[in-house]
């Protein structure tokens, strides 16, 4: 006979780690959170056993969980149209946040977080996205496809959260899991996960910034289309007024990491400053699943450093998100163009960081989220038996390829170079996995009908092979973003980031550089870092340049 009881047992269903955090973060819950799983016999078994135990789990944890179990075929069941098993509901009574299929691997953050979030209510969304989502007059269904294997899709999952918690009258998200809902991923044509689904009208691959997130929501069309519309109704409105122009000491150009440290210490510094960021604040942490490097936060998930970051940030200065710098002119005043004015600044700070490395190949595009993919982690689950390329030689490209393995995928990695960059441990794994590697050559061309069916391989000695394939993984690095440092003459490093001094100085006055565009050891710390002394120099530069700011700027202008 166990000695265990059932509360005992189901406590200890969650490791003892992982048990002492939830603990803590039921404990703040400010509302009790009303669970309620529904489940049917002899379909997916295993996955409705899962759901149940860690759903009992915390409703053992904490008494502001309340848990309802049903059959899929009662009469809640009905009421609440449920469609698949297993299905978990959060607060049903108050907002559509449902979970289908079992909320296994990274989808039991994505669990976490959506009792978290509807233990806050409204008070825990940012004023932004209630700004953005209240003209919202439709109704929107937001299906986010997702997999136990994805560190992405528990962030895009939360955006469809927080929007169904900020508009609940109009708004419904659902996560669904497509290691249980193969049919329904099929339906929706899903071949790289997080993928989005709005009203069975739009779509989109990928973790995004929330405030992306929630403007494509409203408009119900991509962000790069809405903008497209807003630019030509300002060029309109631009043919019968005058440039506004704006005076600042410093123009930021980046909401990343850098950008808003160097808001801050701008600002504190007595510096006159914005930050125009193209995209949603936070850069390429917005869409890091886990963070666990950064001091004073031992494990903080990416979008919620961005937050962190961001109100900080906002404190000191103004951040335009969406405000896409066209054309930058040096001279005593830099000139920094936007759709809405032209800025004028003693100095200007690039913290335009980096983006993701394409091959550039034909097909690539085509089948991008359907047999091209950047994250092997997230889709390697759909190509299970499958053949996968891994296009690369350092250490993600390693890694990639030996998760693909250990998936039962038939792995080659395609390399250009005839010796990897990667960790040694990595290399000694991938010799004893078996793993084909395929030297000095590249993937010239990816090939393939309704799908991936192979790639062209060419080698540095000109000959030429087809590969047969189901997916390509491209894992060749970044590149800087360093368009506009181009137009301002700044001088490059031959990896092509840009060259600064310790103190961020480029080559060219009063033009600073900071966080990943500039190369080097690219960690959120090293970015914040950068931007905090670049935003210092700017300072001591303008004392020593602009020490009669009268008399300045009557030479000025």
């Amino acid at each position: 006979m166990s000695t265990l009881s059932a509360e005992e047992k189901y406590r200890n269903f969650i490791p003892d780690e992982s048990r002492e955090y939830l603990e803590k973060l039921f404990a703040d819950f400010k509302r009790t959170v009303t669970i309620e799983v529904y489940t049917a016999e002899g379909e997916h078994r295993e996955y409705n056993e899962f759901t149940l135990n860690i759903c009992r789990a915390f409703n053992v944890m904490s008494d502001k969980i309340k848990l309802h179990e049903y059959a899929m075929d009662s009469e809640m069941g009905k009421k609440r149209d449920i469609i698949a098993t297993p299905t978990v509901l959060i607060s049903p009574e108050e907002y559509d946040i449902r979970f289908l299929g079992a909320p296994a691997g990274e989808e039991g953050r994505a669990l976490v977080e959506s009792l978290n979030l509807a233990s806050k209510g409204a008070e825990g969304i940012s004023d932004s996205t209630k700004e953005i989502l209240e003209p919202l007059e439709e109704n929107r269904l937001i299906k986010i496809f997702a997999s136990p294997t994805c560190p992405y899709c528990p962030g895009q999952a939360i955006n469809a959260f927080k929007a169904a918690i900020a508009r609940p009258d109009k708004i419904s998200a659902w996560n669904v899991s497509t290691l249980d809902n193969e049919n329904m991923a099929r339906e929706y044509n899903v071949g790289s996960v997080p993928h989005t689904d709005i009203n069975e009208t739009v779509t989109f691959t990928g973790l995004e910034p929330e405030e992306k997130f929630m403007l494509q929501l409203l408009f119900l069309k991509p962000l790069e289309d809405v903008i497209e519309e807003q630019k030509a109704a300002k060029k309109d409105e631009a043919k019968a007024s005058d440039t506004v122009y704006e005076d600042v000491d410093l123009v930021i150009i980046g909401g990343g990491p850098a950008g808003m440290s160097a808001g801050i210490y701008a600002k504190r510094s007595g510096l006159s400053c914005i930050i125009l960021e193209k995209q949603g604040v936070g850069g390429q942490v917005a869409l890091t699943p886990k963070v666990e490097n950064y001091p004073g936060f031992t494990n903080i998930q990416g979008f919620e450093l961005v937050e962190i970051l961001g109100s900080h940030a906002r404190e000191y200065t103004e951040i335009h998100q969406f405000a896409e710098v066209s054309d930058v002119k040096y001279g005593p005043r830099i000139e920094i163009t936007t759709e809405e004015k032209v800025y004028r600044a003693k100095g200007v700070l690039l913290a335009t960081g980096v983006n993701v490395r394409m091959l550039g190949v034909p097909g690539e595009d085509k089948f991008y989220g359907h047999g091209v993919s950047y994250c092997a982690t997230c889709d390697g689950n759909f190509y299970k038996g499958g053949k996968a390329i891994i296009v690369g030689g350092g250490n993600t490209a390693l890694t990639d390829a030996l998760h693909l393995k250990h998936l039962g995928i038939e792995t080659t990695i395609v390399h250009r170079g005839d010796k990897f960059r990667a960790e040694k441990v990595l290399q000694d794994s991938v010799n004893r996995e078996g793993i084909e590697i395929i030297w000095n050559s590249q993937v010239t061309e990816i090939i393939g009908e309704d799908q991936v069916e192979s790639a062209r391989i060419i080698n540095k000695d000109g000959t030429e092979t087809i590969k047969d394939t189901d997916v390509v993984f491209v894992a060749i690095g970044h590149t800087a973003n360093t368009e506009l440092a181009e137009k301002l003459g700044v001088e490059l490093r031959n990896d092509g980031f840009i060259q600064v001094d310790p103190t961020q100085r480029t080559s060219v006055e009063r033009v600073y550089a900071a966080g990943d565009v500039t190369g080097g050891v690219r960690q959120i710390i090293t970015a914040t870092g950068q931007g905090a002394a670049a935003a210092l120099t700017a300072f001591d530069d303008f004392t020593r340049l602009f020490e009669d700011t009268a008399q300045t700027e009557k030479n000025i202008w």
